[in-house]
């Protein structure tokens, strides 16, 4: 059984649209990871299923004025887009606030290391998340594991979320995924942060460890309400 969550919900969207249904509650805009199965948005940051940010930015022409408590989700490390140019078509569509999604913080072994060597790993999305502070943009750090926490924070966040990373169902026990998952939100709040947290039936089980300390919770559109 999952422990009920008593903060605020919040939702992964498609659409600007359905940010707004939310009433002033958190979103994460990201069209492509927003339809995808939740298994599949975990790897959206390094499977070629699609252009991540081309659907986000059709997303954001022609579209209601930008939520405030809306991220958009941007595929940082894009191979088709320069950081500086993304950012500035961002600003220029009333985007506000950025985040690294979806974020290769959620990958580990052969793969992780594959894109970190070709340039396309975390640091660099945390290099798109320092360029967009000063360029004046809300920042929404994703981090799945403790050893990232130096690296989000060096980006001056200004918020932080945890993503179970794809480990939780593959390689580690549950009780160490959750027991390390504990750490992390505990250094998140040792920083002066809030706790946020990102979750989907697959890891249902695994993110109620986090409840009692998390203030919100967003969860993929396919996820059952608890």
């Amino acid at each position: 059984m999952t422990e009920a969550f008593n903060g605020t919900i919040g939702h992964l969207v498609a659409s600007l649209e359905e940010a707004r249904q939310q009433r002033g509650g958190p979103s994460l805009l990201s069209p492509m990871t927003a339809r995808l199965p939740a298994t599949l948005a975990d790897l959206g940051s390094s499977l070629p299923i699609g252009d991540a940010n081309g659907e986000l930015l059709d997303a954001l022409r022609n579209s209601p004025a930008f939520p405030e408590t809306t991220y958009a989700g941007v595929l940082a490390n894009d191979p088709f887009r320069l950081a500086d140019d993304l950012l500035e078509m961002l600003a220029r569509l009333g985007c506000k606030r950025v985040a690294n999604w979806p974020s290769t913080a959620l990958l580990s072994g052969e793969l992780a290391e594959t894109l970190t060597h070709s340039g396309l790993g975390y640091r660099e999305e945390m290099a798109f998340l320092t360029q967009a502070r000063k360029r004046g943009f809300a920042t929404l750090a994703i981090v799945s594991q403790p050893s990232q926490l130096p690296l989000a924070m060096a980006t001056k966040p200004t918020q932080l979320m945890i993503a179970a990373g794809l480990s939780a169902s593959v390689d580690t026990s549950p009780s160490v995924e959750r027991r390390e998952l504990q750490v992390l939100a505990q250094k998140i709040k040792a920083e002066g942060k809030a706790v946020w947290c990102y979750e989907h039936d697959g890891v249902a089980e695994l993110m109620a460890a986090l409840h009692p300390v998390a203030e919100v919770v967003i969860r993929h559109p396919q996820a059952v309400e608890r």
